[in-house]
């Protein structure tokens, strides 16, 4: 599994580094990068989501898939909890920002999916997403929140948010499809599965081109970046690879979660920041170091979920 993962990091950086290129030639601007995550997000990602509840339900899976949702909640939980009474002194009220969604929101589902694709296939993108869940709850519905705390979103505009996300959406279908014993033809499902399979190529080409932007760092600054990415790569899925262990999970589950859970600050980040006028040089520090470094750190983290079992 490891030279599997390895494998999968070198191909992830080539690609990292073709959208890095196409962003410094121009070749991709704002407006492609745009164009390309609006494709990622609305089309590719939701396509490779639905083939893979079409791949095949068993009841072990489906517990399987009950338990990762539930320790989805419990450690988004705990995140929350914890990242908001343990930020450092020495953040800035914008780099505590950037602090507490970083540990809330990873990069899980751009990266995450072609890495948890290469290791388990079409299984493996369903657990991811499964998992993903409560992230992408918190990313819609506290996301805004965090770095706006005027900003307060009723329950309603909560509820509206999950309701009509996209991947949300194609996984109650799937179930839909899978309770009811439905199959699409085989030329739609071909087609869905192919256009599925451009998510890891685009997505992170996308993922690439948004680290081309320069980023300045004071010394103050580089401290901080390292104990948010230290904590983002390693603590968080450690502390996950614990419980793990502990609840005696099996090593497909235990894999999936510490991984996701180690994933780099999510691109977001420093969007938000962006937009409501934080500390947006510090969240893209964050993003670019965290999502370079975690190249390395994943395969470290696969090495000890292997040595555990």
């Amino acid at each position: 599994m490891t030279t599997i993962l390895i494998n999968t990091q070198l191909t992830i950086v080539t690609y990292l580094i073709v959208g890095f290129l196409l962003s410094k030639t121009g070749l991709i601007d704002e407006h492609a990068q745009l164009f390309i995550s609006n494709l990622t997000i609305n089309v590719l990602l939701p396509a490779s989501v639905f083939t893979s509840f079409l791949s095949g339900m068993s009841m072990d899976l489906l517990l399987s898939l009950g338990t990762i949702l539930i320790l989805a909640i419990g450690l988004e939980v705990f995140l929350s909890l914890a990242s908001k009474t343990g930020g450092s002194r020495r953040f800035t009220p914008g780099q505590a920002c950037v602090a507490h969604y970083g540990y809330l929101v990873s990069n899980g589902g751009l990266i995450g999916t072609p890495v948890i694709e290469s290791l388990f296939g079409a299984v493996g993108v369903m657990c991811c997403n499964v998992f993903m869940i409560p992230t992408r709850i918190l990313a819609f519905s506290a996301g805004e929140s965090i770095f706006n705390p005027s900003l307060k979103r009723t329950s309603q505009a909560v509820l509206r948010s999950v309701a009509t996300n996209k991947i949300i959406d194609v996984m109650a279908l799937g179930l839909v499809m899978i309770y009811f014993n439905l199959s699409l033809p085989a030329p739609i499902l071909t087609a869905l599965q192919k256009i599925g399979g451009c998510l890891a190529p685009f997505s992170l080409i996308l993922v690439g081109s948004l680290l081309a932007q320069r980023v300045k760092l004071t010394a103050p600054m580089i401290k901080n970046v390292a104990q948010i990415t230290l904590i983002r790569l390693l603590v968080i899925p450690l502390a996950a690879l614990g419980v793990c262990l502990a609840l005696r999970l099996d090593f497909q589950t235990t894999a999936v979660i510490t991984l996701l859970m180690g994933m780099p600050v999510g691109s977001s980040c420093a969007s938000f920041a962006k937009k409501y006028r934080g500390d947006e040089t510090f969240a893209s520090a964050v993003v670019l170091i965290s999502t370079l470094l975690s190249t390395v750190t994943l395969v470290l983290l696969m090495k000890l979920i292997e040595l555990a079992f």
